[in-house]
């Protein structure tokens, strides 16, 4: 096991070089870009890997269900309806300045409303675990439709702009943007431990873990709500990017197994992988231009989800 994390580490570095050099020996040259663009690129690039992968993880624990992410439920899609009602307001108003760094408010507003619609028709009245990915499925078409009213009521040159960070991208690097983000991110790494050995006990099945002692409903509505923050991190960095959540864990369990310390570390660094991999090519494949990072990941992500179902 060691030796595979050996190789995670060592692949990731690898990765990281490559991104930061794109096969670039000019000393002066880089000198400018890696400062100025594309280490904040990277830092957002990685962030988001965490942030969406973990969000994969401790859904798939809660729900028991190997298919499943935060998009599943909802929760992706009300963070980015938000952002993207922000977008609009901001371009609308010319919004500008101090205003800008509001973007993470209406994040964490848009996920903390699926958030409630999915604890008033499921948690609360306690239903099973395929009820609530049944409901985040509703509730996802509903944020969508939404955020289609809104696509239909902008001029082509903004329905472009929220096509692509639907789509997943990297949008925004700027210093302070990226601190609040960052820093939320690691607000829920250092909440994640205190519920490690709960996350442990839940994956034994709700009624063992209810004769271990544990509050079961009040657990998982914790989780949800820390579910809730990694999620909407991502959409701030990465837009509405998919199957991150989804295949980064399933890759974890190939290499730590179901220990959740190691296999959330192993969770953390296949998710900064996945996006380290998908931005190069994204950047490299048809330089000078790029590619979208979602439809890169999209790419890579399809085959590997059909293969989840066939496997399943």
């Amino acid at each position: 096991m060691k030796r595979k994390f050996t190789l995670l580490f060592v692949l990731l570095l690898v990765l990281i070089v490559v991104d930061l050099t794109q096969f670039s020996t000019n000393p002066q040259i880089l000198s400018i870009l890696i400062p100025n663009f594309r280490l904040p690129r990277l830092i957002t690039i990685l962030s988001a890997g965490i942030a969406l992968s973990l969000s994969g993880f401790i859904i798939q624990n809660i729900t028991e269900n190997p298919l499943a992410d935060s998009g599943t439920i909802g929760i992706t899609s009300g963070a980015s309806a938000g952002s993207v009602a922000f977008l609009l307001i901001a371009d609308h108003f010319k919004l500008t300045g101090l205003w800008n760094f509001s973007y993470p408010i209406f994040a964490l507003i848009g996920a903390l409303l699926s958030f409630v619609l999915i604890y008033f028709f499921a948690l609360r009245k306690q239903v099973s675990s395929v009820r609530v990915l049944l409901t985040g499925i509703a509730i996802t078409a509903f944020f969508q439709a939404l955020i289609t009213i809104g696509q239909l009521s902008v001029n082509a040159f903004d329905f472009q702009k929220v096509a692509v960070w639907l789509s997943g991208d990297i949008w925004q690097t700027g210093s302070t943007y990226l601190f609040i983000c960052v820093l939320l991110l690691v607000i829920g790494l250092i909440i994640l431990p205190f519920f490690l050995r709960k996350l442990e006990i839940l994956s034994l099945g709700e009624e063992m873990a209810t004769t271990l002692g544990l509050e079961v409903q009040k657990t998982k509505i914790y989780l949800y709500l820390l579910t809730l923050l990694f999620a909407a991190v991502g959409v701030l960095l990465v837009g509405g990017l998919a199957f991150v959540g989804l295949i980064a864990p399933h890759i974890a369990r190939e290499i730590a197994g179901f220990k959740s310390r190691k296999s959330l570390i192993a969770t953390a660094l296949s998710g900064m992988i996945i996006l380290s991999f998908a931005d190069i090519i994204s950047q490299t494949i048809i330089a000078p231009s790029s590619l979208p990072l979602g439809f890169v990941v999209a790419f890579i992500g399809a085959p590997y989800y059909i293969y989840l179902i066939q496997k399943v």
